[in-house]
């Protein structure tokens, strides 16, 4: 019994273990299938994120090619979800859906697809899905009772369908869609990635039409700023020909023909009792003599006649089809097919007829036919002028030689006083700079004495002359973009003196960003000076202030108000101060001396300038002189120069913020920089490539397209990835725009200093600047030579027109400083002879004289003279600047002589 119960425990112990040794077989198997499984997933998670980033790549990097990207988008959902075939459809305009994109499809399904859009509703998965707004999921369509697609399903072989509506703001404007060619239903997993896929067909769908709206509203710009273009070329000529009416007429048809693409073109306008046809454009010389005599009769045979009949607009889309047009001999020489007729209208009755065509069938729109109408307006405004200037035509050439005389006076008087004095002036100016050369240290007294009485004498011969000029209508203004803070800080620094004699306090305050004016900067500096001086001779122990503000009144206002604590005036006193010859009383003109002018000047030269002088005052409380001027821009000088090619080493500034894009160009320009400007993101893009600049500023926090944005597009452009980049802007973020390139790194407001040196070392070496000086007169070649001291400068001189010549024949000048009144060979002929040689025409020239140039002496400049200056009426600072912008240009400045003074 014993042996018995030990036999039957060994074989329930070996039960034991062999039961044991199956279980743990079974969790290694187990355990194997948990791994297999669980790798299994992880591949295929690991599949779909490397699928789903190539996806995302090819989305950032085609971002505006939406084909490209919804092929991607169909093919990777094949493959990811193991579908066999893929497509996405679009919403129309009419609600239907037609296909966009397709994989695995047939071409013959593909055709189909597009011959047959699809409408909402139950009969077709895509249909349905749109409808319904969620996923619709139909594991085998055959067996689908509400699936009505047979021929779709027929030509793609498909059984199972997954349709995904793409959702933008809660409708649906497509569906993608994935098919399996057996009942094989898709995992709920497959069904989010679908998901995930239209909602970036979705998003792909948005920006490619946020960017076709951003490319609609820019063609749209771009029509416009050509038809404003056109429209301001037009009104040029008419400014300039104002009484040239063929010229006017012909310009006005030739730009509103290009405009409005438009191949051919006449104007008819009443001649004598009839209507002929006046100009033409684009037709024929043999339809331009056919027509030009013959005359024009109010009817509905011609589009001009009808146009005359009816006093409207009259548009034949084909002239060919219009069963009361009846000119075949026009039709046969002309051309043309659709014609457009707009009368001049004047008073209500025509006075003529615009006519333009165009050789094909092709309406003009109404868009196009608004601009004509505002062609032909302009058209009634020339004839108009033309016919009042013939009626006062003898009393203006009457008129007209008065004023010449005047004239000659003017500029014979301004020659020979401004010549002698001249001499005074710069003899004593080198005696007492110079004075251990001239041994007149013990005159210095005396000297300086003459030197002040001769600017003083100066200064009135100048106000009389500026007084004449302008009541004749002969003082020209020199308008540029002027940075208010240099302007004040130079007036203000040559006030101090005359404050401080009198021991008055001079106080300045001005806001921070004023910007910009559009003003004459040497006018603007004689109103400022002429009203601080004023105010200081006035005042005694007291304050005098200058405060700048920007105001708002209808438009945009700088303000520029002279206070002081003086004597102050009556009202009485103040209702003829701004009168000529005229001053606040007897005594005040014994007491305080003047001419009663400046302040005439001063008003007439503001309200030149768009502005006006006011004044406020008290007896015994001072007085407030207050200068208002138009705000501006750089927008008339800098862009719109016609957005020119800057020269030399262009720097490009891009900033949305004007006052900013400002600062930085006016230092930039202060350090002998050619400056261009763009205030966006986009715009900079475009004028980078227009450009090719040295170097950029780049702003980072801008509206359209921020700067790490365009510093990517700049890399990523072969031609524009070597241009250094400076980022400027509030953030501190400098490692990350050394990571993605940048040159150098500015943080706002932007030191001076620094900016400098960041752009500097991409500034091109520079030879010295060639001068060849042209005086007879050497107190002046001498002093013009000390203020061109340094190793940028090269002067040589010439003592007469001659000399000059013998001087150009061995080396040819960067510029030429030309004085006009000179023996032998004098400035006019020099100027001939200089247009004369192909090599010499293009060197420019800056007259510097002491005559008053009349209308002759400016034709006979014309085409020669790129700037006129004044002796002893501007600073050397200013032609140190002139000459630098010219040969920095390469080019004219301008195209004339300019009266700058």
């Amino acid at each position: 019994m014993a042996k018995n119960g030990k036999t039957k425990r060994t074989a329930s112990a070996a039960r034991k273990r062999q039961t044991a040794a199956v279980d743990r077989k079974r969790d290694v198997a187990d355990l194997k299938q948990e791994n297999t499984a669980l790798w299994r997933k992880l591949n295929e998670a690991y599949q779909q994120q490397a699928a789903t980033a190539d996806l995302f790549k090819v989305i950032s990097r085609s971002t505006f090619d939406l084909q490209s990207v919804l092929d991607t988008l169909v093919e990777t959902a094949s493959h990811l979800c193991a579908a066999d075939k893929a497509f996405i459809y679009l919403r129309d305009d009419a609600g239907l859906y037609g296909i966009a994109a397709n994989f695995g499809f047939s071409r013959e399904f593909e055709e189909y697809a597009k011959q047959h859009p699809i409408a909402p509703g139950p009969g077709t998965v895509t249909g349905r899905a749109a409808v319904e707004c969620r996923p619709v999921h139909i594991h085998d369509v055959l067996a689908d009772p509400g699936y009505k697609a047979s021929k779709f399903q027929e030509l793609g072989d498909y059984r199972t369908d997954l349709a995904i509506p793409m959702m933008r703001e809660g409708v649906p404007i497509g569906v993608f869609v994935l098919t399996r060619a057996i009942v094989d239903p898709f995992s709920d997993k497959q069904i989010e990635l679908v998901s995930t896929f239209a909602d970036q067909a979705v998003i792909a769908i948005e920006n490619v039409r946020l960017f076709k709206a951003e490319q609609a509203r820019s063609r749209e710009l771009h029509e416009s700023l050509e038809q404003q273009t056109a429209t301001a070329n037009v009104l040029k000529v008419i400014s300039r020909s104002t009484f040239d009416l063929q010229t006017v007429l012909q310009t006005l048809l030739e730009s509103a023909g290009k405009v409005c693409g438009a191949d051919m073109g006449t104007i008819t306008r009443k001649q004598g009792t009839a209507f002929f046809r006046s100009v033409a454009y684009g037709f024929t010389r043999e339809f331009t003599e056919l027509v030009k005599d013959v005359p024009v009769q109010p009817g509905r045979r011609t589009v001009a006649g009808r146009a005359l009949l009816e006093s409207r607009v009259i548009h034949i889309p084909d002239v060919q089809c219009d069963p009361d047009y009846d000119w075949p001999e026009a039709l046969k020489h002309g051309g043309f097919r659709t014609v457009l007729g707009v009368p001049l209208m004047r008073e209500g009755a025509p006075i003529g007829v615009l006519s333009l065509s165009r050789s094909e069938v092709q309406p003009f729109t109404d868009k196009e036919i608004e601009l004509v109408t505002t062609f032909t307006d302009q058209a009634v405004i020339a004839i108009e002028n033309v016919r009042l200037f013939d009626e006062i035509q003898e009393k203006s050439r009457q008129l007209e030689s008065a004023s010449q005389h005047k004239s000659q006076f003017l500029a014979t008087m301004s020659h020979e006083l401004r010549t002698p004095l001249n001499a005074i002036i710069g003899l004593t100016d080198l005696m007492v700079t110079n004075a251990a050369r001239f041994g007149t240290e013990k005159a210095l007294e005396p000297l300086r004495r003459v030197h002040g009485a001769g600017i003083h004498l100066l200064s009135l011969i100048n106000q009389v002359l500026d007084l004449s000029k302008i009541e004749a209508g002969k003082l020209e203004l020199s308008l540029e973009s002027v940075s208010l803070g240099p302007l004040i800080d130079d007036v203000v620094g040559t006030t101090r003196p005359l404050a401080e004699q009198n021991k008055n306090r001079l106080v300045v305050e001005a806001a921070p960003s004023l910007g910009t004016l559009t003003v004459d900067p040497m006018r603007l500096r004689q109103i400022l000076l002429n009203l601080l001086s004023n105010a200081c001779k006035f005042t005694k122990q007291g304050e005098v202030a200058l405060r700048v503000r920007k105001v708002v009144d209808n438009q945009s206002w700088i303000e520029l108000a002279i206070s002081d604590t003086g004597i102050g005036m009556t009202a009485e006193q103040q209702a003829k101060l701004f009168e000529e010859f005229s001053q606040a009383d007897a005594s005040t003109a014994r007491h305080y001396g003047g001419t009663g002018l400046g302040l005439a000047i001063s008003r007439k030269l503001a309200r030149m300038m768009g502005g006006d002088v006011t004044v406020t005052s008290a007896p015994g409380k001072g007085s407030v002189f207050t200068v208002r001027l138009p705000a501006g821009s750089d927008a008339p000088t800098r862009a719109a120069a016609g957005h020119r090619r800057p020269s030399g080493d262009c720097v490009l500034v891009i900033d949305d913020d004007a006052t900013a894009r400002d600062l930085v160009a006016h230092h930039l320009e202060a350090e002998g920089f050619s400056v261009a400007t763009a205030a966006g993101g986009l715009e900079g893009l475009k004028r980078a490539r227009e450009l090719r600049p040295i170097a950029i500023t780049l702003d980072v926090m801008m509206p359209d397209l921020d700067g790490w944005s365009v510093l990517a597009a700049l890399r990523q452009d072969s031609e524009l990835a070597e241009i250094p980049v400076i980022m400027v802007t509030i953030l501190d973020e400098q490692r990350r725009s050394a990571a993605l390139g940048a040159a150098g790194y500015l943080t706002k407001p932007v030191n001076r200093e620094r900016l400098h040196q960041l752009v500097q070392r991409y500034r091109a070496p520079a030879p010295p600047t060639r001068v060849l000086l042209v005086d007879d007169d050497p107190v002046h070649r001498e002093r013009v030579r000390a203020w061109l001291e340094g190793r940028q400068w090269s002067v040589r001189e010439a003592a007469n027109g001659r000399e000059a010549l013998t001087r150009l024949q061995d080396d040819k000048p960067d510029v030429i400083l030309l004085d006009l009144m000179m023996p032998e060979m004098d400035g006019f002929q020099v100027v001939d002879a200089l247009q004369e040689e192909a090599d010499w025409r293009d060197i420019p020239v800056i007259v510097v004289t002491a005559r008053d140039l009349d209308r002759e002496d400016r034709e006979r400049l014309n085409s020669g003279v790129q700037s006129v200056l004044v002796k002893e009426a501007f600073r050397p600072a200013d032609l140190v600047e002139r000459i630098r912008r010219l040969v920095q240009a390469g080019q004219p400045a301008s195209s004339g002589a300019g009266a700058t003074r």
